[in-house]
């Protein structure tokens, strides 16, 4: 039996989770901050962009079961080298960018790539998180994914500017460098042991079939929270994906576009940090129930902004909306499910909003 780990360790531990959650966020930025974008000035219409980003979150959705499956029935494998890989492939992917011109064969083949690798990696890093709480290394997940959420901020206002100033092919070279920092950090993160009693699944066929069937059969509650992820993360999208044509459309540029998304990510750090309190305090259930309707609320009032002004106040709801949603969605996955089960059941939430609702709300938007 392994000593009890150090307060010396546990901090160490936490600081690289926070550098992996940073250096994630900033690539996720480069990503959906500017990618609808760079394809517009390669001459893909909104249509086809709508297509691009759709098939890469279906590339998400097959992608995500299989991987977490397939790294349950292979305990020895530790989970972070999922995500370096993951990481190291969707870097490749991000530098063809560079080449590539108006043409769906070859913009759908980079995207499927980006679907199943960096796309993929959110469920498999919180799994990471998760893992290390359950064997005594208690993270706090909510502080890293607010230095997430602040890391996004910065880089909307940073990176904003240096596109106003260098251009769009500022972006890849930012992607690349802060996928690097996240492969490092990734790559030096202590890896527990995993408990011999926790019985493996019998093979990754079973458990992405038989295994997925019931999984969902026995968890009627995690079924309808997967359903209403769908839906909210739709709504989510038909936003997030399209904010340059929203800000466009009010009189605004690319430095704007980056203060928009800036603010949503500095407001959702205060309920973040108060999330773990909430959890404790009330159910992960009622929460999210509560957090919904936030997401309404700000697809009604973002539809009828009539000026950047406007559009910039709108954004204080994503506090109480994804703010919320996304820490108590991790915190409930990890409830929900049984010792040898949590590596899917982060998987299986984050396919359902990232991964279905984000297909429903691009393909709708475009």
């Amino acid at each position: 039996m392994d000593a009890l780990p150090t307060k010396r360790k546990i901090l160490k531990v936490n600081l690289q989770f926070i550098g992996i959650q940073s250096a994630y966020w900033i690539c996720f930025f480069c990503l959906a901050g500017f990618v609808v974008v760079q394809l517009q000035e390669k001459g893909f219409s909104n249509s086809q962009i709508g297509i691009l980003i759709a098939v890469q979150a279906i590339a998400s959705i097959f992608a995500q079961p299989v991987l977490s499956s397939f790294a349950e029935k292979n305990r020895n494998i530790p989970l972070k080298f999922w995500v370096v890989l993951q990481l190291g492939v969707s870097t490749i992917a991000v530098f063809s960018l560079y080449f590539l011109r108006h043409s769906m064969v070859a913009g759908l083949a980079i995207f499927i790539v980006l679907g199943i690798s960096i796309y993929s990696s959110m469920s498999i890093i919180n799994a990471i998180a998760m893992q290390l709480t359950n064997s005594g290394i208690p993270i706090n997940y909510v502080m890293a994914r607010c230095f997430g959420s602040l890391m996004f901020a910065i880089s909307g206002i940073v990176i904003g500017r240096l596109v106003e100033n260098l251009g769009l092919n500022i972006i890849i070279p930012a992607f690349i460098i802060s996928s690097i920092v996240a492969i490092i950090i990734v790559a030096t993160i202590y890896s527990p042991p995993i408990p011999k009693e926790i019985e493996p699944l019998d093979t990754p066929k079973k458990a992405y079939l038989g295994g997925f069937v019931q999984f969902f059969r026995t968890k009627k509650a995690f079924t309808g929270f997967c359903i209403a992820s769908v839906f909210l993360f739709a709504n989510h999208a038909c936003l997030n994906t399209y904010i340059p044509n929203i800000v466009y459309s009010l009189g605004g540029g690319e430095a704007d576009q980056g203060i928009v998304r800036s603010i949503a990510a500095v407001v959702e750090l205060p309920i973040m940090i108060a999330s773990a309190y909430f959890a404790i305090k009330f159910k992960p259930e009622k929460l999210l129930i509560f957090s919904s309707f936030f997401f309404a609320i700000k697809g009604l009032l973002t539809l009828f902004s009539a000026n950047l002004g406007m559009l910039f106040l709108v954004q204080i709801i994503q506090m109480p909306a994804f703010g919320l949603y996304f820490p108590i969605s991790v915190i409930y996955a990890n409830k929900i499910a049984g010792d040898n089960e949590r590596v899917r059941a982060q998987a299986y939430a984050t396919v359902a909003g990232m991964g279905v609702g984000m297909v429903a709300g691009n393909l709708i938007g475009g």
